[in-house]
């Protein structure tokens, strides 16, 4: 795994006000398609891609349809998968309307402890990445080259 040092001040702590090098995960590698992915899971496999593909696509909409009903439902060596959602308060219990005040249904993922530790890994230094400049930035650096007009050479 590809990582990057950066240099901060501690601002807590025994180190407080020293300047720290941290380690930071660079993640610039290829990403991993979902057919890779299927890919990948049908080496030394009995069964193909698309079966592997079939059975994630399943996966999802059985999740989905458990959490839906408020189910916990259990992954095995993956984790755990639950309902969540959030919700606005009232002053008076009457006042509660479901439609209104719950929001932001979604599925919260718990890996287990195996699943969640990544195994046999090796560690490379490399240079940091610079991070993308924003769009509001973009837009900044835009009205900058615009106020101050073409430049003749």
């Amino acid at each position: 795994m590809d990582f990057s040092l950066t240099k901060r001040k501690v601002s807590i702590g025994a180190k407080k006000n020293q300047e720290v090098f941290v380690a930071h995960p660079v993640c610039q590698k290829h990403h991993i398609t979902f057919d890779e992915l299927c890919d990948r899971m049908a080496d030394d496999s009995t069964v193909g891609q698309a079966d592997i593909a079939a059975v994630f696509y399943r996966f999802r909409k059985v999740l989905n349809e458990l959490c839906s009903r408020g189910y916990i439902v259990d992954g095995g060596p993956i984790g755990t998968f639950r309902p969540t959602f959030t919700s606005k308060s009232v002053l008076k219990e009457e006042d509660f309307r479901p439609s209104e005040c719950i929001s932001k249904t979604q599925i919260l993922f718990t890996p287990t402890t195996d699943f969640r530790r990544l195994k046999d890994v090796e560690f490379f230094r490399v240079a940091a990445q610079e991070k993308p400049k924003s769009k509001k930035k973009k837009k900044e650096e835009k009205n900058e080259h615009e106020e101050n007009g073409p430049v003749v050479g």
